[in-house]
């Protein structure tokens, strides 16, 4: 009823010697014809849920896949026989609670299931051994049709049929090496449905609710966090590999990477061997995301405010060419892959049991609650430096405290986080001013009027300064929702 499966996509100048490795392994060839279906209103889509009928050489399979974590998928497969089906049948899923729920909106509606897109795929597959795990392969290549347009497809598939996690990731090592495949979670369902409905990118990824497990150690819970967190990442860095993304998917990327590390530095163990080797790659990944996002935070935020003031300049200094990076390059890095996959390992395997959850998350809340509260008296005497690692502090107080908040009363946490949320939000707005004074400050010798931002800049500092201070008072008289020590 569930599949674990990781899809890759291939560089177009490694596709012909992919392809004869394929041939060496003399694959099995499955010819697939798949019509996707959903509402009108496009009910199965919001679910994210794919429904489609398909023709496996010569029998037709109706097969619904719902998401369950970041790489596992809830699928249920019904043969339908040679005759192409002429309708939809839901009755195979009113047996499943789960999916029942899922398709609600569809089973209620009075809006008929009707045909989105087809695709046509050949699939050449071979069974590869790891181990004592069993993983297969898949190459597939052709197109997906809709509204009158076509997309080509150049996919390599790794499904684990019976065995471990730790093999699949084993597995999938030398072609990432040989080939440089790259992650990608973007189904063939989502291609089709921008393809169908015309549009240059798929719906930004948000992050979503955690429960932890009332009784997991700390290690299972830090394990729920990183697959809460890589369901954040994924979609997003996706889109950005792809090239089919606006801001909002860089701003959630570098958010969930940001959730990464603040849950390893947080909720971190000794157990866990790579844990300060991840922060670091993931550091570098976030700093590398970081020049573009900057520069969008403050179109958006900053030259507005500068024209209502009647700045002189009210576009950003252009950027160097040093400067400039392509970050669809960075999510298709195979160092990037490499980590992604490292991550999806460690959420997904057998781990050693940790020590007690709430007392672990009673001594680094504490800790950082007593960090953030010192800097109330120093704040505004502070270097630019420090500032930023308040700055840093509250982010990773504001992470961890959602990680862990359904494991108390919400009534609590609302009331923590009401103190933390106007500090964090007034922490970046002074961090956006620093950025740009620095932007403009190096653009003084070609532009004398960038000394009106500078001034316009240092003055809003100094005020918001203030306003932190004030929401720092406040914060070190909010009431913890956990047992201070």
């Amino acid at each position: 009823m569930s599949e674990i499966e990781l899809k890759f996509q291939i560089p177009p100048s490694k596709l012909k010697a992919l392809r004869l490795a394929f041939l060496r392994q003399q694959p099995e060839d499955l010819h697939l014809h798949a019509k996707y279906f959903d509402t009108a209103h496009l009910d199965l889509q919001q679910h994210q849920i794919s429904l489609r009928q398909r023709k496996e050489n010569k029998i037709w399979i109706q097969t619904l896949k719902a998401p369950k974590n970041s790489i596992e998928r809830i699928e249920i497969e019904t043969e339908l026989g040679e005759p192409e089906p002429s309708a939809i049948d839901l009755r195979p899923y009113t047996q499943h609670k789960k999916i029942q729920q899922l398709l609600k909106p569809v089973l209620q509606s009075h809006d008929p299931l009707s045909l989105q897109f087809e695709t046509h795929i050949l699939r050449q597959r071979f069974l590869h051994l790891q181990n004592s795990s069993q993983v297969e392969l898949s190459l597939d290549l052709g197109k997906i049709i809709a509204a009158e347009q076509n997309l080509e497809v150049h996919e390599i598939e790794f499904e684990l049929k019976e065995g471990n996690i730790h093999d699949l990731i084993q597995a999938i090592q030398p072609w990432l090496k040989k080939y440089q495949i790259w992650l990608d979670s973007q189904s063939k369902a989502v291609k089709g449905q921008l393809l169908q409905q015309i549009k240059s990118a798929p719906a930004v990824q948000y992050q979503s609710v955690l429960k932890l497990k009332p009784h997991a150690d700390s290690i299972s819970a830090l394990q729920q966090m990183i697959s809460n967190c890589l369901e954040h990442l994924l979609p997003n860095s996706s889109a950005i590999a792809l090239e089919q993304y606006d801001a909002g998917h860089v701003h959630q990327a570098r958010v969930a990477i940001r959730r990464l590390r603040s849950a390893f530095k947080s909720f971190q163990s000794p157990q866990i061997a790579h844990a300060e080797i991840w922060q670091e790659q993931l550091a570098e990944l976030f700093r590398q995301l970081g020049n573009t996002r900057d520069r969008d935070a403050l179109a958006e935020s900053l030259i507005p405010q500068l024209k209502q003031a009647g700045s002189p300049l009210t576009e950003l200094p252009a950027q160097s060419s040093a400067e400039q990076i392509q970050i669809s390059a960075v999510f298709r890095a195979p160092s990037t892959t490499r980590l992604l996959l490292e991550l999806i390992e460690f959420a997904n395997s057998e781990q050693a049991q940790g020590k007690s959850l709430k007392k672990h998350i009673h001594q680094q809340l504490n800790k950082m609650h007593r960090q953030i509260c010192q800097a109330e008296s120093a704040f505004v005497q502070m270097q630019a430096s420090e500032k930023h690692q308040v700055r840093k502090r509250v982010k990773r107080m504001r992470y961890s405290v959602e990680f862990v908040s359904s494991l108390y009363p919400q009534s609590e946490i609302k009331q923590y986080l009401k103190a933390l949320k106007p500090l964090q939000e007034n922490l970046g707005r002074f961090n956006d001013l620093c950025v740009a004074h620095a932007l403009f400050e190096q653009s003084i010798a070609l532009q004398p009027k960038a000394w009106f931002v500078l001034g316009w800049i240092a003055s809003e500092q100094k005020h918001i300064e203030l306003t932190i201070k004030k929401n720092l008072q406040r914060f070190k008289q909010v009431q913890r929702f956990w047992q201070p020590a």
